[in-house]
């Protein structure tokens, strides 16, 4: 045993990466580069509630998951062949992906399907796996309030795949909501807010979290009905979890995040809640880029940081009871829905089932006292 450590050997790895990453951090035999508790509580929560499986050593990881999603895929036959796929022009960008608009066309005469088609970008490489788990949630969630998956796109001759979704010819909230300010009616609006409450009643009712509603992840399908996109950031909770953590918010919607996201890197189903009220504002702001959450935010910057961190900074003033104002013409009920889903205590917040009957009462109270 004292040759052991003299040697300063260590134990065999476990064949689970990411846990043998952690193991080798506390086995260090240098005193600074161990984790804190805190540290090592945050990182196996983390593997604890992440879809994460353990391989045999000699596996390949991306290998596996590409495996695994063509192979559920060919099961439901949902494998579109890529060479029918005829690029027609870009839709926008995700987490991991650029998405395109393209025609499935077998027969050649462009009378094909249009689709949505998300491709990892070239220099995303390192993200596959987790493109992959989008793939494979995505592929399993069933709602009229989130878009629809209809397969996956295979290239045989190398290491990569491509989601294929319905298209939604209206496209995101935020373009449609700028085209049609002058249109659109508060009933409207609390129709969109309706549904995509239900959207999160449904992911809650699975145990996912979202990570990143905001109206740039909601697509318009027609003017009476919005979906929930891009799961590029969900994860499932697992073990009775009510929430998990993740080791460091790079990657992440900043100006969307619950104050336990900010401080603590904690997500659950209350802090998509928290997202979802500052998508109500976006909704209600008619997403007019001068009342966005981020813009109305950076104003508060122009005091003085105290060398804070951004997300520091951000639940400081959370903690303080400062939040994002009431949309102009944003009616009252509905600005006080927002209040409730920003309480500091995710405890405070309503759930989305409770969300779901309280938007409801408020479209019962808009139709019978209709105004605009």
């Amino acid at each position: 045993k004292e040759k052991f450590y003299e040697n300063k050997q260590q134990l065999p790895p476990s064949q689970w990466t990411e846990l043998a990453d952690l193991i080798g951090q506390c086995m260090s035999y240098d005193l600074a580069f161990r984790p804190s508790c805190r540290s090592i509580i945050r990182q196996l929560n983390s593997l604890v509630t992440s879809d994460y499986e353990i391989l045999h050593a000699t596996e390949s990881v991306t290998q596996n998951y590409v495996g695994k999603v063509f192979r559920l895929a060919q099961d439901d036959h949902t494998v579109f062949d890529e060479r029918y796929l005829r690029y027609i022009f870009p839709l926008g960008k995700g987490n991991f992906g650029r998405v395109e608009l393209c025609r499935y066309d077998p027969l050649g005469d462009n009378t094909g399907e249009l689709v949505a088609v998300k491709k990892l970008q070239p220099n995303q490489q390192s993200s596959l796996e987790k493109f992959l788990r989008e793939i494979e949630t995505l592929s399993v969630l069933h709602s009229d309030y989130i878009v629809t998956y209809r397969g996956v796109c295979y290239s045989m001759g190398h290491p990569s795949m491509s989601l294929v979704m319905e298209y939604l010819p209206y496209g995101s909230l935020i373009a449609y909501m700028e085209s049609n300010r002058q249109n659109i009616s508060t009933r409207r609006m609390l129709l969109f807010a309706s549904q995509i409450c239900k959207g999160m009643e449904y992911l809650q009712s699975l145990c996912y979290v979202h990570r990143d509603l905001a109206a740039r992840n909601i697509l318009v399908a027609n003017e009476s009905l919005v979906k929930i996109a891009d799961f590029g950031l969900t994860k499932l909770l697992t073990m009775n979890m009510e929430y998990y953590c993740i080791a460091n918010l790079k990657g992440n919607p900043l100006y969307w995040l619950a104050p336990e996201s900010l401080s603590e890197y904690k997500f659950s189903h209350k802090s998509d809640v928290w997202s979802f009220g500052i998508l109500l504002h976006e909704l209600f702001s008619f997403c007019d880029k001068n009342y966005s959450p981020k813009k109305l935010y950076l104003q508060k910057f122009e005091h003085n940081m105290d060398g804070l961190s951004i997300p520091m900074f951000l639940h400081n003033i959370l903690y303080e009871n400062w939040r994002l104002p009431a949309p102009p013409t944003c009616p009252l009920k509905v600005y006080s829905l927002m209040r409730k889903c920003w309480e500091y205590h995710s405890a405070e917040r309503p759930d989305f089932p409770n969300l779901a009957d309280q938007i409801e009462n408020i479209m019962q109270d808009e139709r019978e006292n209709p105004k605009g």
